[in-house]
């Protein structure tokens, strides 16, 4: 009988078994069990005492994942999975697989396996040819490794590594998902802590808005009217973007509500806030903040300025004047800061912009700010009008300044108030 009429059968029962196993492999979207699966796979083409698969992280271009048959868990060193050293370095290095006839000869070798005489590895490779892992087999004696072992450990690598990508993709999707998920919740706390209607005192017209840069943000509008007969009002920005500073802003309006509610003078509670963020954030981050509190009988604002910018107020007689005497430090930086109240007098037709940063400093085309004197320039215009109208004029002449770079690149807050 001719040599290839034996040798055929068995070339097509192995491709028969490696199609089969790609078939397992590719049957799961769970990572550890599709490196199970490849183990067991791989089994029955190519007999091994241990072996090992990585998969490389395609950012830091180390070890993300890992997973063993054969090796007691004492003996994984941080040698054996720095993707740069051993035999399973040079695979993923030179792109290519590798068959060591005897370690014991191999200065590359990371002795793991006190048994391990012989080692074949073989790259994994993606479809764009990018290397995200690599299969390493061992065996318990010398030359226990063949060509015809490398290229099929190879022929399976290749096919192994798509069903390895698609766990990965898939675990990216779905932690994507869930990323979005907690986002939302996050949205959905934040909008609630927001003001929904705005307090109604007498000669007092009141509005405001917070429009986050992201999904959620880290300004903060707050008005209190139930505490005395006076009004509470704060706008506050915490540095940075996004979920981080958001928790932050949670925190620091629980803060404030709880110790402002005591009744407690302006400066005692800015103190005990800013230790409270103080000892919150450990001075790692901080929070600028407007706190005042209107008088309506009297017509006057106390308030307290802690690195905010500060609020704008358009006099009926068209004069401007900027709040910006006293104060303190943002709220988090030190912890013994020290704060101290200013007032001023309203006047019929008044009108007071609070604002965060994210109004004055969006940026056109030729990176110019908005800025202050375009700030007044709307609201002069739009003094005639009521609060909620100025406030809509704010927003929309900042989008438009913004709307070629793709719209503000920060969280935005206004708030009007406006004397009749």
């Amino acid at each position: 009988m001719p040599t290839e009429d034996i040798l055929m059968p068995v070339h097509e029962k192995t491709i028969e078994t490696l199609i089969e196993a790609v078939r397992k492999v590719s049957s799961s979207l769970d990572l550890d069990e599709v490196l199970d699966t490849i183990f067991d796979s791989i089994k029955e083409l190519i007999d091994y005492s241990a072996a090992v698969i990585y998969v490389i992280d395609a950012r830091s271009g180390e070890v993300s994942e890992f997973k063993t048959r054969g090796y007691l868990p004492e003996s994984i060193s941080e040698g054996f999975l720095a993707t740069g050293s051993g035999i399973i370095g040079w695979v993923i290095r030179n792109r290519t697989g590798e068959i060591v006839d005897d370690v014991k000869r191999d200065a590359r070798y990371v002795s793991v396996r006190a048994e391990t005489r012989s080692e074949v590895a073989a790259p994994l490779i993606r479809a764009d040819g990018r290397v995200i892992g690599v299969i390493n087999l061992e065996a318990d004696n010398v030359n226990g490794y063949e060509a015809r072992d490398l290229e099929l450990l190879t022929m399976f690598a290749s096919l192994a590594a798509s069903a390895i990508d698609h766990t990965l993709l898939y675990r990216q999707v779905m932690r994507q998902r869930r990323v979005e998920s907690e986002l939302e919740l996050a949205r959905k706390v934040v909008e609630g802590l927001m003001p929904r209607s705005f307090p109604l005192v007498k000669d007092f017209d009141i509005y405001g808005t917070s429009i986050p840069f992201r999904e959620v943000g880290g300004d903060y509008l707050d008005f209190i009217d139930s505490i005395s007969e006076r009004l509470v009002v704060m706008v506050a920005d915490v540095s940075g973007k996004g979920l981080a500073a958001a928790l932050i802003m949670v925190a620091f309006r629980a803060y404030f509500h709880a110790t402002v509610i005591n009744e407690l003078s302006m400066r005692v509670v800015m103190a005990r806030v800013n230790r409270l963020v103080h000892d919150t954030t450990d001075g790692e981050r901080f929070i600028t903040c407007f706190y005042g509190l209107i008088d309506p009988e009297n017509k006057r604002l106390l308030y307290i300025s802690a690195g905010h910018n500060p609020p704008l107020l358009l006099h009926g007689d068209g004069t401007i004047e900027l709040l910006d005497r006293g104060g303190g430090l943002p709220l988090g930086v030190f912890e013994t800061s020290r704060y101290s109240e200013s007032v001023v007098e309203f006047r019929a037709g008044d009108i007071l912009v609070m604002y965060t940063d994210g109004v004055v400093e969006a940026r056109d085309t030729r990176d110019e700010e908005f800025g202050m004197k375009r700030l007044e320039d709307v609201v002069r215009a739009s003094s005639d009008r009521r609060a909620h109208e100025i406030v809509r004029a704010i927003t929309t002449a900042v989008d438009e300044h913004s709307s070629e770079v793709g719209g503000p690149e920060d969280d935005l807050t206004v708030s009007v108030i406006k004397v009749k």
